[in-house]
């Protein structure tokens, strides 16, 4: 019975765990970026590439991403606000609607801007 008990419990967490793990994979996001942008962003995530837009819709950057986890890595190919020295990793948490990052190495330092926006999920109605 015990046995059976702990195994019920096992599965139970193991499918919780299966349903509550979210994905940046196909999200948007927006945020306000401050100086010298002043302007709200939007972040949008594809499998292997994102790329970031202004609120008159504008590419302002576009990256190669590979996600592991909690852990991205953004490596800019274009944009007006590329940073094309190296790569930018962060590790990122999902909270409902809420993004949050936290910097583990970036030398950009505009980039590094992202961990201190409050970010939001977007939805677009186009279709």
């Amino acid at each position: 019975m015990k046995k059976k008990m702990l195994l019920t419990a096992l599965l139970g967490l193991t499918t919780f765990a299966t349903i509550s793990a979210q994905t940046i994979t196909n999200t948007m996001w927006k945020g306000y970026f401050g100086d010298p942008i002043n302007d709200t962003i939007t972040l949008h995530y594809q499998k292997d590439t994102f790329f970031v837009t202004n609120t008159n819709g504008d590419l302002m950057v576009r990256s190669l991403l590979k996600v592991s986890k909690d852990t991205i890595t953004i490596t800019d190919i274009d944009g007006t606000y590329q940073c094309p020295q190296s790569d930018g990793v962060y590790r990122f948490t999902i909270d409902g609607d809420a993004l949050n990052f936290t910097l583990v190495s970036d030398p950009c330092e505009g980039r590094n801007a992202i961990t201190q926006i409050a970010w939001r999920r977007f939805t677009s109605n186009k279709k």
